[in-house]
């Protein structure tokens, strides 16, 4: 297993290489998913903000951080592998006068005549590598674990809320954090396809959705639990999630798996136009989503790049974060203790009948 430390400079290393290619003399990064890929570790305090609460400044030589003294303890004791050094500025200081500018200094966001490779950069982290492939299963399975655990003590006058509190202490007691999460239950869940958690009553179906992280990589899973007795249509979204999936393929453009969610769900029993009230997914990791695919989505699927794929209708959604790979998809947020059904020759999570 690579140490810590190796893994960090082989990602860096690949920045240097990248600004050796362009003729730069250092690259700048800023953002959340780009900075936590970097150090593999915990580069956010408010939750909410794409800014992290340092920046990194990588040069031919040295790679330095800037921050201010509040966050400087914590960061070198608890985050910063040992190759970081550090420059501490006052809390009511701006970071911007201390980072390089001009056109020969690249950085992962315009501005101050710095060079954009933000595209590039994420290009970087798209592919894992295994070190990395290892410590994502571990995330995904016990982000799909914990949420598991959680829906299975859902009771029949529980509300939205109630069932949300749940999921999040079982993420936090496993040391995830928790990014995003939806609940809707039957008053809701075929009328909002981002439910943020309110006071209503669940009813007879719960649907929960949730992007957790941990040391900056993030799993994204759904599961539903219900108290009614017939859930059979349920299938058809899985139906269209295997089209997704089988149109998964290393070397394949990011649109043809959203083509062939056009194509499943009418022929699956939904709407034609399902597929245009709720983004399909798209690539993962080091964010929720770094954008969502769509038909005209011209990048290519990498070896093992994470992916979370989210068809949605009729009230169920399908939802587990995979890793691409030149064998077909690899299914990562996989419970083994929550039921499940083949379909399409993969186990997929069925629905969660529960007792009143």
């Amino acid at each position: 297993m690579e140490s810590p430390v190796n893994v960090f400079l082989e990602r860096i290393n690949k920045l240097r290489s990248l600004a050796d290619k362009y003729g730069l003399e250092s690259i700048v990064l800023r953002r959340n998913p780009n900075l936590a890929w970097a150090i593999g570790g915990r580069v956010h305090v408010p939750l909410t903000l794409d800014l992290a609460c340092f920046d990194l400044i990588i040069t031919k030589e040295k790679t330095i951080a800037v921050t201010n003294e509040i966050e400087a303890p914590r960061l070198i004791v608890e985050e910063f592998p040992p190759e970081i050094e550090v420059i501490t500025i006052d809390w009511w200081e701006s970071r911007d006068s201390k980072l390089p500018t001009g056109d020969r200094i690249g950085a992962d966001q315009p501005g101050n005549s710095r060079i954009d490779l933000g595209s590039e950069i994420e290009k970087l982290r798209q592919s894992l590598s295994e070190s990395e492939v290892s410590k994502f299963q571990e995330v995904c399975k016990d982000s799909a674990v914990a949420l598991g655990n959680a829906i299975k003590l859902t009771q029949v006058n529980d509300r939205e809320i109630d069932v949300t509190a749940r999921i999040a202490n079982a993420l936090w007691q496993s040391n995830l954090e928790l990014v995003f999460i939806g609940v809707a239950g039957e008053s809701r869940v075929r009328n909002f396809r981002h439910p943020l958690p309110t006071d209503a009553k669940i009813g007879n179906r719960v649907v929960a959705s949730i992007c957790a992280r941990r040391k900056g990589m993030i799993a994204s899973v759904t599961r539903i639990a219900t108290f009614e007795e017939n859930f059979d249509s349920y299938k058809n979204i899985l139906l269209v999630e295997a089209a997704l999936f089988d149109a998964t393929k290393v070397g394949a453009r990011f649109s043809d798996p959203i083509h062939a969610a056009i194509k499943a769900y009418p022929e699956f029993g939904f709407e034609e136009l399902e597929w245009q009230k709720h983004h399909q997914g798209g690539p993962t990791g080091f964010a929720a989503r770094d954008w969502p695919a769509n038909q005209n989505s011209q990048q290519l699927i990498r070896t093992n790049q994470p992916i979370a794929w989210n068809p949605t209708g009729n009230g169920w959604k399908a939802e587990d974060t995979i890793l691409a790979k030149e064998s077909g998809v690899e299914i990562l947020s996989v419970d083994p203790n929550w039921p499940a059904l083949v379909v399409a020759g993969r186990n997929r999570p069925a629905v969660l009948r529960l007792s009143k």
